[in-house]
């Protein structure tokens, strides 16, 4: 489970709207079905099996806003909307409906929003993760932007949250080993995989004024929705004299 975000209250509200529609269906009286749109779609299936259809949509989105994983829900979502956006548009052409266009507008409109959000990145929730020993948990993109930033690792480095996130992670490493750190994530993007998950990497870490000091990373490279997603718990280790 995670926590519900922007995708999953986005989920949340094409689930119920989809019950809705689905409901509209059902319990449309005479004159309704003899409106354009409902004979338009009772042409094609039935308006009892568009109404099933729309109600598995409705609650697939609702379950999967709470789930890790949403791709499912807003594949079939955004299928459904494009595929009545399409129908209508196509009525126009066909004379069945000579406004259908409008309404077929509004569909596919309202399709594309719900694909954009599917490419929107949730930041991964920090409150569950254990740090009881006061380590830095930091998450990042494919691209080694920063996603989330704990409390700790503000203090470590000086970073709020509202600062750190959306920068490069190389802004928590020495210039002199940025190149290495580059090349990282382009094999594991290559790849898919990382040598070093699970590893204790011992590094520098350079704080926001400036000054570097030894850590010690454990980084772990997994793959979401939304492509690969880099968890980093970092420690800091005490000076050598």
């Amino acid at each position: 489970m995670r926590r519900i975000g922007r995708r999953g209250a986005s989920l949340i509200f094409v689930g119920l709207l989809s019950l809705v529609i689905g409901a509209s269906l059902v319990f449309a009286g005479p004159d309704a079905r003899a409106l354009p749109a409902f004979t338009i779609l009772a042409t094609l299936v039935p308006l009892p099996a568009w109404a099933a259809v729309w109600f598995a949509v409705g609650v697939l989105c609702l379950v999967q806003a709470c789930m890790r994983s949403d791709r499912v829900a807003f594949a079939a979502a955004t299928a459904l909307l494009l595929m009545y956006g399409l129908i209508f548009l196509s009525s126009t052409f066909t004379g069945q409906n000579p406004r259908g266009w409008v309404t077929g507008a509004v569909w596919l409109a309202f399709g594309g929003w719900i694909a954009l959000i599917a490419t929107w990145p949730e930041a991964a929730s920090l409150a569950r993760m254990p740090v009881s020993d006061g380590a830095a948990v930091v998450v990042a993109d494919a691209s080694g932007t920063i996603l989330s930033w704990n409390p700790q690792a503000k203090r470590m480095f000086g970073w709020s949250t509202d600062e750190a996130v959306g920068r490069p992670l190389s802004v928590l490493i020495p210039d002199r080993y940025r190149f290495q750190h580059d090349e990282g994530l382009a094999r594991i993007r290559a790849t898919g995989r990382s040598d070093l998950s699970g590893e204790v990497i011992p590094l520098m870490g350079l704080r926001r004024d400036g000054t570097e000091f030894p850590i010690a990373l454990t980084v772990n490279a997994w793959h979401t929705d939304d492509g690969i997603t880099y968890t980093g718990v970092i420690r800091a280790l005490p000076r050598r004299p």
